[in-house]
């Protein structure tokens, strides 16, 4: 699903535009995919223990992920190839909103006029992404199908969850949290090295609740079958406004490939907008009238440089992403994370080594909650002092003592993610590689809440067929 390059071929409007034509051959079905297993051994330290109580998890784990892509195309007579993609997934996600069965399903066309994509499926900005290299399977800056403390921060009762510029540690590129909802993606062929792809998404809706930290924040309808903005292949029936989601999502990006003698080059630059509508019905899932803390138009760029000389890829990239958050009533201050990614690869034969940075910083405008305690025989914590339900409390909005002071104050400051990734593989086969290396995460912020470490040694074994 994620790769770090897109074919050279695009969209240009003009290659459809042609009188039918039979296909020569019927459109055939094939195979593909891959399985990606790691074997783990990890420790997970969070700052907040309270009244003897706190989050523990096992030492060593087993991590998976696999899918199998059903593709099948066909070449017409005036030289346009058309097909369907259908991604089956290996495992088992377990969030009904997302479609835990296929991944990506989309129709495709290209051409010499470029290419069109039609479907459940990443946007191009994402895909077109040129930084921070990485041999580690399934990590790095953009392929990042796992996450050790956390499945993209989602786990209850995790310092993950609650640390805003945690997400950018798993994701450099993009429109990171956009993935595989029903989208059109255009491509222009590749003329003298540059590419350009835009896209529209009519409606967005975010699962990952913890991109807002512990700010009580919530965003789309819940889980609605047949509303379009999900990720995942769903078959919508309507496609409603007024409801706390982002919709008219549309991206541009461009890369640019040259080669001079043994250097080659890679650049990337990409913008992302998405207006945000929010439910008149129920303004307090959309704003916090306590904290201020409030949802608002979705806005993000991300830019990229990638170098190669004889084996060695050396790449970085730098972001901004306002986590379709807007700045808080009270404070003033906005909730973007900006974030930064540099890595090295060296490539020998069958060997790929590589060490990869990435760190981001929240500006926290809505502050973060404190972490009281977590109840016995549980990992679900009590934020402040309302029960664990974060952003509500008693008083005059803005005003109140226990909002900015006193024992359940809310706690101003930046909060921050840094990841530092050393990671190798070893191909033992065709489309079988041996994978492993080494992770450390730490995390920073105003309250107990929002920092801690996290390290992790990892192998295990990458299929693609």
């Amino acid at each position: 699903m994620k790769k770090l390059l897109l074919c050279s071929t695009a969209l240009a409007a003009t290659g459809l535009a042609v009188a039918p034509v039979m296909a020569a051959d019927p459109i055939k079905i094939g195979v593909g995919g891959f399985y990606t297993f790691y074997t783990v051994a990890a420790a997970i330290s969070s700052d907040y223990a309270t009244n003897g109580s706190v989050t523990t998890y096992n030492s060593v784990f087993f991590q998976q992920e696999g899918e199998i892509h059903f593709i099948g195309q066909t070449t017409l007579d005036n030289g346009t190839s058309v097909g369907v993609n259908v991604e089956l997934e290996g495992w088992n996600p377990g969030t009904p909103a997302t479609n835990a069965q296929i991944d990506e399903a989309f129709l495709f066309a290209f051409g010499d006029w470029g290419r069109v994509e039609v479907g459940s499926r990443d946007a191009g900005s994402f895909r077109m992404y040129y930084g921070a290299p990485s041999a580690l399977l399934g990590y790095g800056a953009i392929q990042n199908q796992f996450a050790v403390g956390s499945r993209l921060g989602t786990s209850p009762g995790n310092f993950t969850q609650f640390n805003k510029a945690y997400f950018h540690t798993t994701m450099a590129t993009n429109t990171a949290a956009w993935q595989d909802v029903n989208r059109i993606n255009v491509f222009t062929p590749r003329l003298n090295g540059f590419q350009i792809g835009v896209g529209y998404a009519p409606k967005i809706n975010i699962p990952q609740a913890s991109l807002f930290g512990s700010t009580g924040l919530t965003s789309g309808p819940g889980t609605v079958a047949g509303v379009c903005g999900y990720a995942g292949a769903t078959n919508v029936s309507n496609c409603p406004t007024n409801d706390n989601a982002w919709m008219n999502g549309f991206d541009i990006a461009a890369n640019y490939l040259s080669k001079f003698g043994d250097v080659t080059v890679a650049a990337y630059g990409s913008w992302a907008y998405a207006g945000f509508s929010p439910s008149y019905r129920n303004l307090a899932t959309a704003a916090s009238q306590i904290t201020g803390g409030n949802l608002g138009d979705w806005v993000m760029w991300a830019a990229g440089l990638q170098f190669g000389y004889k084996g060695i890829t050396l790449g970085g990239s730098i972001g901004y992403d306002n986590q379709g958050m807007g700045a808080n009533y009270y404070t003033g201050q906005d909730n973007a994370t900006r974030f930064a990614a540099a890595g090295i690869l060296y490539e020998t034969g069958p060997l790929q080594v590589s060490f990869l940075w990435m760190g981001s910083v929240n500006n926290n405008g809505n502050g973060s909650n404190t972490v009281q305690a977590i109840a016995p025989g549980t990992n679900t914590p009590t934020l402040n002092g309302s029960g664990g339900a974060a952003g509500t409390f008693s008083g005059t909005p803005g005003v109140n003592s226990t909002v900015f002071s006193g024992p359940f104050a809310l706690a101003f400051g930046a909060e921050t993610a840094n990841k530092f990734e050393l990671g190798a593989n070893y191909a033992i086969g065709p489309g079988v590689r041996l994978t492993g290396g080494a992770l450390y995460i730490s995390q920073g912020g105003p309250s107990n809440a929002v920092t801690g470490t996290t390290w992790a040694l990892l192998m295990g074994m990458d299929l693609r067929f």
